[in-house]
């Protein structure tokens, strides 16, 4: 065996200009997500200094008359929504918000000259609507 020691050459270090796919996905996912922080933190700045003033309902005249019902054509009650689910109920709860809309329509299942109703709400003063 012999003595003789082996020298080490440094590996020359190159320093390439081109980034590596995996750099340039870490960049972008960077910059992403500055700008998405970055918006976020004006709208929170927008809205700490312009906090905006919840309006008051604006009450409607059909919702002031639907007080005053005496006017109707039907002086039935519309059934309670509670009694339904799905469509049926949010009809049914459209027809006791809208009593003097409804009492102006006609409907159209011809109920008026078979069931006897007076117009549309006559249709939810019972079950017929659901069916």
């Amino acid at each position: 065996m012999s003595n003789k020691k082996r020298k080490h050459k440094p590996k020359k270090r190159t320093t390439n200009a081109k980034q590596t796919p995996l750099q340039s996905k870490k960049k972008s996912k960077i910059l992403v997500f500055t700008i998405i922080a970055g918006g976020i933190l004006v709208l929170i700045g927008v809205y700490l200094l312009f906090p905006g003033e919840v309006p008051a309902p604006q009450i409607s005249e059909f919702s002031k008359s639907k007080k005053e019902n005496f006017h109707l054509r039907e002086n039935r009650l519309t059934l309670p929504p509670q009694r339904f689910s799905g469509t049926f109920r949010m009809a049914y709860e459209a027809a006791r918000k809208i009593p003097e809309v409804l009492d102006r329509l006609y409907c159209y299942c011809r109920c008026q000259e078979n069931l006897g109703h007076k117009n549309l709400l006559s249709c939810y003063v019972d079950t017929h609507a659901s069916t």
